[in-house]
């Protein structure tokens, strides 16, 4: 049905630093990779083994440190950076990688190998720094089919 009146659109100015829920009996690590779980909604760190074919989504990376683990679902919330161009090691790459989907095999590990039951993609890389560092620009939720 098409509007019939003004309506107010409420505006997120910051668009890459979100506060969310984290699911119960996980500790997550600033830096980490934090995916959300799609069953529950709330976030937790990534594990190797479950990514989208678990129906695990990529999220961000943590901005702080938050500790659920006597908590239960939701009791503390981290923001996370969800959008950006970060640092990161990607063992094996080079600068011949430049462009290549990212995924992360962990919650503190990145990779260029894509692997549906085990890797969850995260972005592409968008610059060389020095060795296996790189500058990676992360992808959100809305990319969650883009393996």
């Amino acid at each position: 049905m098409a509007l019939t009146a003004n309506r107010n659109v409420n505006e997120y100015t910051d668009q890459k630093l979100r506060k969310r829920p984290l699911k119960a009996g996980v500790h997550v690590y600033k830096g980490a990779v934090v995916v959300v779980e799609e069953s529950s909604g709330y976030i937790l760190p990534y594990v190797a083994g479950s990514g989208n074919g678990t129906a695990n989504h990529f999220y961000g990376l943590a901005y702080e440190e938050g500790d659920n683990t006597g908590g239960s679902n939701g009791d503390i919330s981290v923001r996370v950076y969800t959008q950006g161009d970060y640092e990161h090691d990607i063992p094996g790459a080079t600068i011949a990688d430049i462009g290549k989907k990212v995924y992360a095999s962990a919650d503190d590990t990145l990779a260029l190998t894509p692997n549906i039951d085990a890797n969850v993609f995260i972005g592409r890389v968008q610059d060389w720094i020095s060795g296996t560092k790189f500058v990676v620009r992360l992808h959100g939720v809305a990319d969650v089919g883009a393996v």
